[in-house]
């Protein structure tokens, strides 16, 4: 506590300094915090003494999010299409985490739109696994039957094609082009989503033999992909692995902690890597559980999450995806940023949760740039960093979360929507990247989803 009080002072004393020195202190200062957080009223302390004054900061009301703004036509909503929730980066299903939700933290978003008369599932994909695996995870849950990551790719990545645990009984085994489903993914969720409709389209060459979902000819069989907070065009965040295992390692670890008085060793949790052989130990703590998979050899491959959230990795990612002809595409966008007066730089709002706040925070030289102040190439090029990638949600830019660079979007404004069309619906301000799905804030977000199903439903 003493340490953080001196930062205190010493950002308060370095307010006389010229502007540019001021940045370089207090973004070291800063820097700080990703070696230990702080108290929560601490932290909120410390976010004030930036060095520069910033914007206001906006706070969207959930209960107007009706996409482009404008208030569902009074029409007959079809609640019988399945609505099938996809989660993120550090995932869980209805059955972890010791009854804490990933769709609603403390409040069941799932039960509440059942409630309502919506047909909505939950699925439950490898939290660091790649697209690819996770697609294959999201078809066999939706459909029913084993999972299959398809002989070529398993043999390919090194790791076995089927896991026995992945057996399921089917959200919807009627699923086909008369019955479709429409998918809401948050974060890396969306990714998936959109690699799913790709292999159901078209399925894939080099894993043909295989059948199944491989073997294509499913188009229409998801009538809507809706992508809230997602990485459509990667992350500076995941751009190398040396940053990306820490970030992965502390979102997990706020998740586990944030279910109060249990102890978080005991956090009930599955990396769903068996195809890796990395199960749980029976008895095996949460930390050694998780430190022996992020030590293992599934991160020396790009058949993980790492490569997939990284910018480079999404635009291999879009090659490969393209856009469906038979489908409708629909994005919103979090932001937790607000951007200095002077600088342009974007800082963290004061209630960006502190897991994510260091990896925002716009950092001067002679540190390297975080989100808010982002600058120079991805690893291997395929993208330059200017100050359309400030405005962050605390992982991803705000610049990433509609239309895959390069494709086509349109501003929804309420006009009708068609087939193989990219819709931005909005931004929603004052919500983290986890915020929006009412974890360790614990925001009740039922209003949004409702929303949001409401409108898919009548699509």
């Amino acid at each position: 506590m003493a340490a953080w009080t001196a930062t205190q002072e010493t950002v308060m004393t370095a307010s006389r300094l010229p502007l540019t020195l001021l940045l370089a202190v207090t973004s070291l200062l800063s820097a700080c915090r990703s070696a230990s957080t702080p108290p929560t009223s601490v932290r909120a302390t410390t976010d004030t003494a930036r060095p520069e004054p910033t914007a206001p900061a906006a706070l969207t009301d959930l209960t107007t999010t009706q996409p482009g703004g404008v208030p569902l036509r009074t029409q007959a909503l079809d609640k019988s299409t399945p609505l099938i929730l996809v989660h993120g980066l550090g995932g869980w299903g209805r059955d972890e985490a010791l009854g804490l939700r990933y769709w609603g933290g403390l409040n069941d978003v799932q039960a509440d739109l059942r409630a309502q008369g919506y047909a909505v599932y939950t699925a439950s994909l490898g939290p660091v696994s790649s697209n690819w695996d996770r697609a294959a995870e999201l078809y066999a849950q939706i459909k029913g039957g084993c999972v299959d990551y398809g002989a070529a790719h398993a043999q390919t990545q090194g790791h076995a094609r089927t896991d026995a645990k992945k057996c399921y009984p089917g959200f919807y085994p009627q699923w086909d082009a008369a019955h479709p489903v429409n998918l809401l993914g948050h974060s890396m969720g969306g990714q998936t989503a959109r690699l799913l409709v790709k292999l159901l389209d078209d399925g894939d060459a080099t894993n043909r033999s295989s059948g199944g979902l491989y073997a294509g000819g499913r188009a229409g069989w998801v009538r809507s992909v809706m992508t809230v907070s997602s990485p459509n065009s990667g992350s500076p965040a995941a751009d190398t692995l040396q940053g990306a295992i820490p970030m992965f390692k502390n979102l997990i670890l706020a998740f586990a902690a944030s279910v109060g008085s249990v102890d978080p060793e005991n956090f009930v949790y599955d990396f769903d890597l068996g195809q890796w052989g990395l199960a749980r130990a029976t008895g095996e703590s949460f930390s050694r559980y998780q430190d022996r998979v992020f030590a293992s050899g599934i991160w020396t491959s790009r058949d993980q999450a790492a490569w997939d959230l990284s910018v480079d990795g999404s635009a291999a990612l879009n090659t490969l995806t393209g856009r469906s002809r038979s489908t409708k595409y629909f994005s919103w966008e979090t932001n937790a940023t607000t951007p200095g007066l002077v600088s342009g730089w974007h800082y963290p709002n004061l209630t960006m949760n502190a897991a994510l706040s260091p990896i925002a925070y716009p950092y001067a030289w002679p540190l390297k740039p975080g989100l808010g102040n982002i600058t120079g190439r991805s690893p291997s090029g395929s993208v330059t960093y200017d100050n359309s990638w400030w405005a962050n949600d605390g992982i991803v830019p705000n610049r990433s979360m509609n239309a895959p660079l390069g494709q086509t979007s349109a501003a929804y404004t309420g006009q009708v929507t068609t087939l193989g069309s990219w819709y931005r619906l909005g931004r929603i301000d004052g919500y983290d990247h986890i915020d929006i799905t009412g974890n360790l804030s614990f925001r009740d977000v039922k209003a949004f989803y409702r929303n949001q199903a409401a409108f898919l439903a009548g699509q």
